[in-house]
Parts: C-alpha cells; structure tokens; sequence
C-alpha cells in the first residue's frame, strides 16, 4: 500500500474538505523531505552526522542508514546547523529539550537555565541519612498452641456424671465446672486429708514438740491430694469442712460426696472434645482439650530476600483486612530455621495479646517491620533514571550544564536510594529527572550517544 493509499485510509472518515487539506500539507511535506535529503546528502563534506527527523537523538554517520527506533530514512545534519529556538521558549517533550547539537564534546548536556525553570527541574545535594529496611509479609491467625491443655483424672478411674463443655469451640471463665466426676478412692482421700488437716490443728494446743512432724505430715497429704486437679478455693472448702465436722460423721463419710467438679484452669475454650456424659474414663485418660484466649499467633511467611533480617526480638506491626482500624503491636518470638521448598518463605511466629477475642485463628494478616541499617550516602529515588540494568543521574555543575553518570545503587528505603559509587557527598544532582523520560526508546538513544561510563 502507498503512502498516499494509507493516509486515504486514516483519513476515510474525515469531511471531505477536511480530507483534502489533509493530503496536500501530505504531499507538501513529503515532497520537501525528499529535496532536503536529495540535497543535503550531495555535500557530504559539510554533513556532521545523520539523525532521525523523529527521534533527534539518534546519530549515525550512515548516509544510507534507517532509524532504529521508527525505521525511517535518516536525514543529514550540517556541520553549520544550530539548535533553533521556538519564539515562546516552550518545547513539546524530552527530545526537544535534549536534541544532539545540545550536547558537548564530552557528554555534558546544556541547557538555559531559564529553560530549565520552565520545564521544572529541581536539584537537590547528595547527603548521608539513616536508613531502614522494610520488612513485608502476608501472615494468618493460628492458635497458641503453648496454651493448650489436656484435661483429665490422674488420681483414679471413674465416670462423668456430668459435662458442662459439651462441645468443641464453646467458652468458658476460669474456675468454670467444665464436668462433674464420679471416682473411685476420692471419698476415702478425702477422709485421709481431713484426718492430717483436723490433726495439724489441734496438736499445737496440746503438743507444740510434734507441730513440724504434723506440718510434714500435712504437706505430704495436701501433694497427695493435688494430684486430682483441684483449685485452691476447693481445697479451702474441704478444711473448712474438717473443723466443722466430728469423728463420728467422719468414719461414716457423712456430708462427704463421692463426686467433684473439674474445673477451668483459665478463659479459653474447648478445642477438642473426646468426652461423653456417662462414660467411663480410666486414671490420666484424656478427656478435653482446652485452648488459651488470652494470646494468639501470628505466624508470617517472609520471602527468601527478608528472611536475613528477620530476628527473634524484632518489633512488628501487626494489621488485619478484615478490621484495618485495628493495628496490634508485636515482636516475633520463633524462627523456623528450615525455608518452605515450594514457597521459598521462612515462618516467623508473632505472639499478640487477644484478651478482647477479637482475633480467632484463621483470620488473615499481614506483618510489617522496619529494620535500622545505619547511615549512608543517599540520593532521592526520583532522580534515578533506570535504563536496563544500569542507573543514571545527572550531575548539576551550574550555568545549565548536565551531566550523566551511571550509579551503583543499593538499599531502596522509601523515597531514597542509598549510593554505593558514582557520587560523592554534597554534589549537586537533579531530582525530577521525569522530564527526560518521553519515552524510553529516546532515553535508550540519549544514552547510547553518551556512551558507556564507568
């Protein structure tokens, strides 16, 4: 298809007038492109380079040679040919600004400094700042399984009578029945207790010689009746009962039960149930499993890159999605000290206080942490021009004067860049270097014409 058969086409919908006007300014233009070239190209001798009518930056002492970028015939430059000013001083885009002849011999690039303030360039000096590193990961609410406990008789055999938890995930308060317990020998060790507390008491009043025998005698029976799990005040309730009983209610076990209540050892609830009422239970046999309310985990997976500066002891910041106005402070108390072979992560373990129970296990989270990594010379990320796997700045030395430099960067921190080599403290850098990036195909080219630095 020719030329004029495409800009037919582009133009297909277009007023008719509109269409003609078109194709003649077409026609004028194409015409007068192929003198320049037809002249130009005749005196070599006066031609300084080639370049792209489109893309000024390319240069090339090809005569026959196309434009990398768009393909097209590239077009002399005189040795005599300045670079021309608009009469309001503004220009369109990147190469405009930056067009060969505005480049010295050795790279610098110059422009007005008034043309600098209207296209608005800022500087800014390379200074040493403290940096930190971000750490970033997704996490999940589990539960704290340091809290779990097993709930049984270890004391002796018997049956359940009667079971308040009676299904899995439900609440309870410390000192909460979670059942009542009908045992063999709880009624005989009941006596035995009673026997040595009644004893303890009265011996001082007749024989103060045998009160460290009794006091022996005493704690060896008040060990023996901990084995059967009971609280403090259950134990208080059954010295209470010594005094106020005698010997004949004793031996017969009246006002004595068979039968207690196990009680909660803290707020939790029931994670895991293996009980039934009415059934019988041997000595130590599992009968409940109970689970902590007081705390949660929040175990993180950290990518390979964070997992170096990932410590026990770090501080995190724990948020969740499903509530974002809740943001619960953290420090991580575990490290596996293995990295998932699919996921390339390593877990960490964040212990948070839940009293309120707001964060059951499964909810999703995410972690996030900063790590000091002291001070260091530091640049704005903004002023960093990536080309590839290189990085370029351009080095302010007043008057309009632009020089490219390629920069070896390392910690990105924010909004800074820490600098490895390339500058020294207290140069003077642009710092919205946006205006040369038009596109990256002109900024390649730009380069390109520099050429590799060191």
């Amino acid at each position: 298809m020719s030329f004029i058969q495409q800009l037919q086409t582009i133009s297909g919908n277009a007023p008719l007038s509109r269409r003609r006007a078109l194709l003649g300014l077409s026609l004028l233009t194409l015409t007068a492109c192929s003198r320049s070239v037809q002249e130009t190209k005749a005196t070599d001798s006066n031609v300084a380079y080639y370049t792209c009518t489109m893309h000024p930056f390319v240069r090339s002492q090809d005569a026959k040679g196309k434009c990398p970028v768009c393909g097209m015939d590239l077009v002399p430059v005189l040795k005599s040919s300045t670079l021309a000013n608009t009469d309001s001083g503004a220009t369109t885009n990147a190469a405009a600004v930056i067009s060969p002849s505005s480049m010295d011999g050795n790279g610098t690039v110059n422009i007005a400094p008034e043309r600098m303030q209207e296209i608005g360039v800022t500087t800014e000096v390379v200074t040493k700042r403290n940096l930190t590193r971000s750490l970033h990961a997704p996490a999940r609410a589990e539960m704290d399984e340091s809290s779990l406990r097993d709930i049984n008789v270890k004391a002796g055999a018997g049956y359940i009578t009667k079971l308040y938890a009676s299904y899995e995930g439900m609440s309870f308060r410390k000192g909460q029945p979670l059942m009542t317990v009908l045992c063999e020998g709880w009624l005989q060790t009941q006596i035995d207790y009673i026997k040595a507390y009644r004893n303890w008491k009265r011996t001082p009043l007749v024989s103060p010689n045998n009160s460290i025998a009794l006091d022996n005698q005493l704690e060896l029976m008040r060990a023996r009746i901990r084995v059967w799990d009971l609280s403090d005040d259950q134990i208080h309730d059954l010295e209470k009962f010594a005094l106020s009983t005698n010997d004949i209610d004793l031996k017969t076990g009246h006002g004595l039960s068979g039968s207690f209540d196990v009680l909660a050892p803290f707020d939790g609830y029931v994670h895991m149930k293996k009980a039934v009422e009415g059934m019988r239970f041997e000595a130590g046999q599992s009968l409940l499993e109970l689970a902590d309310h007081g705390h949660v985990w929040i175990v993180a997976q950290f990518p390979e890159d964070q997992a170096m500066y990932a410590n026990v002891g770090q501080k995190m910041t724990v948020t969740f999605p499903s509530m974002p106005q809740h943001k619960v402070q953290g420090e991580i108390s575990f490290i596996d000290p293995h990295v998932d072979d699919q996921q390339r992560r390593i877990m960490a373990r964040i212990v948070i206080s839940d009293e309120a129970h707001m964060f059951h296990p499964g909810l999703f989270a995410e972690v996030s942490g900063e790590i000091p990594m002291g001070e260091s010379l530091t640049i704005s990320a903004g002023a960093v021009v990536p080309t590839g796997n290189k990085f370029i700045v351009f080095v302010d030395h007043g008057g309009g004067k632009l020089e490219p430099r390629q920069v070896e960067l390392g910690l990105h921190s924010g909004d800074y860049y820490e600098v490895i080599s390339g500058l020294s403290e207290g140069e003077r850098i642009v710092a919205s270097a946006n205006f040369l990036i038009d596109a990256e195909s002109r900024i390649q080219g730009v380069l390109k014409t520099w050429g590799d630095r060191p």
